[in-house]
């Protein structure tokens, strides 16, 4: 899982994970992974793009079922 991503008019960055699982794992901690309210640019998975707009904090609510 890849999550490329930007906060106010910083430059995009791109934050691995080894899946999905990982990603919510680690966003669960006191200080998460990436903070909650960037904005995601881009996602994949399972090397796959994934279409999807929103934060990184809607990113977990989707995928947190």
């Amino acid at each position: 899982m890849n999550i490329t991503y930007h906060s106010g008019n910083n430059a995009p960055e791109t934050k691995s994970f080894k899946d999905v699982a990982e990603f919510l794992l680690l966003q669960e901690r006191e200080i998460p992974a990436i903070q909650d309210h960037y904005q995601v640019d881009a996602l994949e998975i399972a090397g796959q793009q994934v279409a999807f707009s929103g934060t990184i904090g809607d990113l977990f609510d989707a995928y947190n079922k």
